[in-house]
């Protein structure tokens, strides 16, 4: 196939999960130098088998749909550039301003706990609390999936709650006109005093599938590599977690400049990050390891945020499979450790108070219903 012939790209109108806008960019921007046509499929199933029989050459999907959809014989040629991973608070304020006890309505686990070590007063509730308090059930389950984010903004609007979280793509896609505030991952210096948000894992990639055989040299203008690598990384430390503790961890993978990573590290004096990077005998502070890094974050918290177990590992790029193995292996070390009841100590250690020795119970419970919850 040569880079002069037609490419049909498959999609379906918006999911609010970002891709239909990711492609019809990609589709603009590289479309003014080569043949591409775009045709819209009703289902994102219908859509990969009219890919197999020969209807079209790519399908733009994301990394959810790969997972639960039928893809044999199909494979991954490359990665959209990634749109911002992060999830949103959208209401009038941001959650550090949020009104005393404030309703705030969050369908996913691990954002709220998040929330609650930022506020511990919070409220939250999902949609269909919050249709029952508004007595409006039977008008919620008459609404289409795509319909019921829009619907919680209008309950807003009206007072109901104090304001609701997302994955950035609803907010986009939905079209709200309501101002939504990043949950991020604070690594502008100036937010060094807000509680970071590391968040789910696979949010915000847009994965471009073909049959299998397929040249992926012929995607290599469209696709990101370091897209194409965060998502195999993040797909991989995804799947290794527990299908219990599938809501309760944040991952984020992401390859960064060495630049960028020394700049952010020497404005938040992150002596840790520094000394792995510099060597401290050199008269420049010369770098040990030129290129590009990856960066691994990992998270999980007690349900009523109080307690966090995090891992945060920045490697070359061309180790990134080690780490990645490192990382989880120090993150699966440290849950059994604060998940692990203390018995008491038969010998006592030099240097520590005799209270070193007593029992004490796990720092972290992990499974546990949080009062708050409705």
């Amino acid at each position: 196939m040569n880079e002069g012939e037609r490419l049909v790209v498959l999609t379906t109108s918006s999911q609010q999960d970002g891709v239909r806008s990711q492609i019809e960019k990609a589709v603009g921007t590289h479309g003014k130098h080569r043949d591409l046509l775009m045709k819209q499929v009703p289902h994102v199933s219908s859509a990969l088998q009219a890919l197999r029989d020969g209807h079209g050459d790519i399908v733009a999907l994301s990394a959810f749909d790969w997972l639960k959809e039928d893809t044999e014989g199909l494979m991954v040629a490359g990665v959209l550039p990634r749109k911002e991973p992060t999830w949103v608070l959208v209401g009038p304020d941001k959650p550090e301003y949020l009104p005393l006890e404030a309703v705030v309505v969050c369908e996913h686990e691990l954002l709220r706990r998040q929330l609650r070590r930022l506020r511990a007063d919070v409220v939250t509730v999902d949609r269909e609390a919050l249709a029952e308090q508004c007595g409006e059930m039977e008008h919620y389950n008459t609404l289409e999936p795509l319909e019921r984010w829009p619907w919680v903004e209008e309950k807003m609007q009206q007072g109901h709650i104090s304001g609701f979280i997302v994955p950035r793509a609803v907010h986009t896609d939905a079209r709200m006109k309501s101002r939504r505030h990043t949950l991020g991952l604070q690594r502008d210096p100036t937010e060094q005093d807000r509680e970071r948000f590391v968040p789910p894992p696979l949010h915000g990639f847009a994965l471009l599938v073909t049959r299998q055989g397929f040249p992926a040299k012929t995607l290599a203008d469209m696709a990101d590599p370091s897209a194409y690598l965060a998502w195999r990384m993040e797909s991989s430390m995804r799947e290794s977690m527990d299908s219990d503790m599938t809501e309760l961890v944040g991952i984020h993978v992401e390859q960064r400049k060495l630049r960028t990573i020394l700049k952010s590290a020497k404005n938040d004096g992150d002596e840790m990050v520094l000394d792995a990077l510099v060597d401290p005998e050199h008269p420049n502070k010369k770098v040990l390891r030129g290129g590009p890094r990856l960066e691994f974050m990992i998270e999980t918290l007690s349900p009523d945020g109080a307690v966090t177990a995090s891992c945060h590992r920045i490697v070359a790029s061309e180790d990134g499979h080690m780490g990645m193995v490192n990382v989880l292996k120090e993150f699966t070390q440290l849950l059994a450790l604060m998940t692990t009841d203390h018995e008491a100590m038969k010998r006592g250690v030099p240097g520590m108070p005799p209270a070193f020795m007593d029992p004490a119970p796990r720092m972290l419970s992990l499974q546990d219903q949080h009062p708050r919850d409705e």
